[in-house]
């Protein structure tokens, strides 16, 4: 019942589905053609869940229901590892019982919980499924196309749109998922999503939006081994880069602090690392390309070179705790 989720996200413009999915089919695979996917997400009016990083949901499709929760995990580079918790239902009914005892914070009132909780925001769409043979891994690439929809028709309801692609592990090795993501990336219109669903649905009850980004320093504490710099290195760019692509114009600012600190990372360990690829030719011309008085962030954080580049970063993440 309980297992760690280990997967990536590809937010993806409509226009290149189609090249994407070409793509897929021509990798050895089991395909799934399109399903309906209804979920509702609960929570308590004081946001409790939230609070103990877990997200709880219902989902039906094609008249089956299964309850799910989701506890702490983490995200390094777009990599999201969280353990997770599924239980088959037979009607859309929420029984925290269900769930092993174990994963709820100490003294935790399982029933008064679940008195508490309300429907919080729903998602609705379509998916269609690839499970991909890939390296010594499997690997299983969906596409989601939809809308997160909170609140309701007398309140005023509030959408946002899904149009992503999340590759999860199955079995084998993380590494074969960067490899497969970055086999994707080679063309524009794809870009790292750090936030889950619930994630997307939580900010959308709570109208959350970039309304300020905090700033970058202007340097780094080198002396830190590298997995310490590299995964503060990856959260800042997703950060900065969320908010140009919101309409902040400082991310953009911060961006090019958070390259020039990426050109000196590879500088100072080129010789300890494994082949860097194309990343130490990118990251100049990208510098270059985001220093540019008309740069677009919508153009530039699509880009494939852009999506190679964190990709890169991301492997070389993984490499040092293997």
């Amino acid at each position: 019942m309980g297992s760690v989720e280990i997967e990536l996200k590809l937010s993806v413009k409509l226009d290149v589905i189609p090249a994407v999915r070409q793509q897929l089919f021509q990798f050895p695979h089991h395909y799934t053609s399109p399903q309906h996917l209804a979920n509702i997400y609960f929570e308590t009016p004081d946001n409790q869940l939230r609070r103990w990083d877990m997200g709880l949901r219902i989902r039906g499709f094609e008249g089956h229901y299964e309850m799910t929760i989701k506890t702490a995990g983490k995200v390094v580079g777009g990599l999201h590892q969280r353990p997770e918790f599924n239980v088959p239902l037979r009607h859309p009914e929420l029984d925290l019982a269900l769930f092993p005892a174990h994963i709820w914070p100490e003294n935790t009132d399982v029933a008064h919980l679940q008195a508490q909780l309300i429907e919080l925001f729903s998602t609705d769409f379509t998916r269609e499924k690839w499970l991909v043979s890939h390296g010594q891994s499997e690997i299983e690439v969906v596409l989601d196309q939809g809308a997160i929809c909170s609140g309701n028709k007398r309140s005023g309801e509030h959408f946002s749109p899904i149009c992503e692609f999340e590759l999860e592990l199955k079995s084998g090795n993380v590494t074969d998922i960067l490899s497969l993501a970055d086999k994707l990336a080679s063309q524009d219109g794809l870009r790292l999503a750090n936030k889950s669903k619930a994630e997307r649905g939580y900010a959308l009850v709570h109208g959350s939006s970039h309304k300020a980004l905090p700033s970058v320093p202007d340097e780094l504490e080198w002396q830190q081994p590298l997995s310490v710099l590299l995964p503060e290195i990856l959260a800042q760019w997703q950060e900065q880069e969320e908010g140009w692509l919101a309409g902040l114009v400082e991310g953009k600012t911060g961006l090019v602090q958070i390259f020039q600190w990426v050109m000196r990372l590879t500088e100072k360990q080129a010789e300890h690392l494994p082949a860097l690829g194309l990343l130490p030719d990118l990251l100049p011309e990208l510098k270059e390309a985001l220093s540019a008085a008309g740069a677009e962030a919508e153009t530039l954080c699509y880009s494939a070179s852009w999506l190679q580049c964190k990709l890169a970063l991301t492997q070389w993440l993984m490499v040092q705790f293997r």
